[in-house]
């Protein structure tokens, strides 16, 4: 654990990443709460285990217990403790686009997220009025499935220079940062995926409010024969011609989940 040498450090640590107001001089009270329990308890952020560019993993103290947490899931405990103490009323709103959001989807070797791993990850992320993309292939040992390469063209010579996704997955992280997830079947299929990869590497799961797409589509769509995403883009006049590749499939996604939301 790194830890922090001087409450000016720790200041300016907690700032960098969104967990306190850029003019505040002394530190604020954290809660955190544990799985499944709408209880807080009051946690003290004694260091940090990683650092990247626009998340960390942090290292709290949550009465007398040490946990790794990301400084994502930190900051949404503490803006949901501050909603609670503003009542509990909610208030329904009107679905809308989310003015920034990351379209996601993973390759993998198969159909199992238990048994079968991830060969590439790619994501298009919106925010700020700006575009811009992830793509990386992730190495693995084992041999790619001939259906998986007849699908996708991937094949361990395209793996071969990859990183493996201790490496891959830090760097996706980073890049999805806390912006709101767009897939198609994502909750079914790529997330499992992505969080099983992150608990066998001692990563938080993802914790990112998601947008999926399949169900979305089901309910605009309910007459279509199905709604895979190729149909969808059938419907909707886009381009498959380079389906089953991480990349191309997010631009998919993206045009079909824009054409969903023409009308909300």
């Amino acid at each position: 654990m790194n830890e922090f040498h001087s409450e000016t450090e720790q200041l300016d640590f907690l700032k960098k990443y969104g967990l306190i107001s850029p003019t505040k001089t002394s530190l604020p009270p954290f809660q955190y709460y544990a799985p499944d329990s709408a209880i807080p308890v009051p946690c003290e952020i004694t260091g940090y285990d990683q650092a990247f560019e626009t998340w960390a993993i942090l290292v709290i103290n949550a009465a007398g217990t040490m946990i790794k947490i990301h400084s994502g899931y930190l900051l949404e405990m503490k803006t949901r403790g501050t909603s609670r103490q503003k009542g509990n009323r909610t208030v329904r709103k009107k679905d809308t686009m989310p003015s920034s959001y990351v379209v996601l989807d993973i390759e993998t070797t198969g159909l199992s997220y238990t048994a079968d791993k991830i060969i590439e990850i790619a994501a298009i992320k919106h925010s700020g009025g700006q575009t811009s993309e992830f793509q990386e292939y992730v190495y693995i040992a084992d041999p790619v499935p001939a259906k998986i390469t007849s699908l996708t063209g991937i094949t361990n010579e395209t793996l071969q220079d990859a990183s493996p996704i201790d490496v891959v997955l830090p760097k996706f992280l980073s890049f999805i940062a806390n912006h709101t997830l767009v897939g198609h079947n994502i909750k079914s299929f790529d997330l499992p995926f992505i969080s099983r990869a992150c608990s066998s590497l001692g990563l938080p799961p993802v914790k990112n409010k998601v947008i999926d797409t399949l169900p979305l589509a089901r309910k605009k769509l309910p007459n279509l024969s199905n709604h895979k995403q190729t149909t969808l883009c059938s419907y909707f006049g886009i381009d498959t011609s380079h389906a089953h590749r991480a990349l191309s499939d997010c631009h998919m996604c993206d045009q079909v989940y824009r054409s969903l939301t023409d009308d909300v």
